[in-house]
């Protein structure tokens, strides 16, 4: 099986998640996308800092998201102020730095991906720009990005969609999202 067939029940389980369903109607109001990547960025900027000290990131130094979300932030924040870090990202965040470089890549490869397929869709649904979508050369980072992946990846991707769902259910109890 490939590394996404080994993680297709994790996608789909993400897919099915009220804070997703949320995320792809165009229904999110600008306080919880604003919250949204409020939690966003901690998590992206430590995953991309570690990834570059190990050089996960040579020749995809394109795909990092932390200054895209800092500038969707710097759009929203000044409407959106009432933001918090939930303790499911900071539980990320500590997990995160205890891991390998292969077991990074597991989480670049579930993050990023995922922002250069369904971010497509998604960045037409959000309030404000959604610049953490737009990539230069997408397809060219998708192509460089599969070729540093191994199926061996699959447990660590399954792992890194987990802590994604905590997160998302911080988000979807703070505001009352079913």
């Amino acid at each position: 099986m490939s590394l996404k067939e080994l993680t297709h029940q994790n996608h789909e389980l993400a897919e099915a998640h009220p804070f997703t369903k949320l995320l792809v109607t165009g229904a999110m109001s600008k306080q919880i996308y604003a919250d949204y990547l409020y939690n966003q960025l901690p998590a992206y900027h430590k995953l991309e800092t570690l990834c570059a000290e190990h050089g996960l990131l040579d020749g995809i130094e394109d795909i990092r998201r932390s200054q895209a979300i800092i500038n969707d932030l710097d759009e929203l924040l000044p409407e959106c102020p009432d933001v918090q870090i939930y303790p499911n990202t900071i539980n990320y965040i500590n997990y995160l730095q205890h891991l390998t470089s292969q077991e990074l890549l597991a989480h670049l490869y579930v993050r990023h991906m995922g922002d250069m397929y369904g971010g497509q869709m998604i960045k037409t649904k959000i309030p404000g720009c959604g610049s953490m979508y737009e990539f230069l050369d997408r397809k060219t980072l998708i192509t460089k990005l599969r070729e540093k992946l191994s199926d061996s990846l699959a447990p660590e991707a399954n792992r890194c969609f987990q802590q994604i769902f905590l997160v998302f259910t911080d988000l979807a109890n703070e505001h009352n999202i079913q």
